[in-house]
C-alpha cells in the first residue's frame, strides 16, 4: 500500500467569492429539485428563520 503524501494548498478568497460560491449552492440546490442533477436533499423542513 502507497504512503499517501500530503499536499499544502493555499486558498485566496477575492472579493465577492462568498457571495458567487453562494450563488452556485443555492442555483445547485434548485437544479437538484427540478430533477436536472441527482444529488441528496434534506428532507422538507419548515422555515425557522425570523
Amino acid at each position: 500500500m502507497a504512503k499517501k503524501k500530503e499536499i499544502e494548498c493555499t486558498v485566496e478568497y477575492t472579493e465577492g467569492a462568498t457571495d458567487r460560491i453562494t450563488d452556485a449552492f443555492v442555483d445547485l440546490y434548485y437544479q437538484i429539485q427540478q430533477g436536472i442533477y441527482s444529488g441528496p436533499l434534506l428532507p422538507n423542513q419548515e422555515d425557522e428563520t425570523a
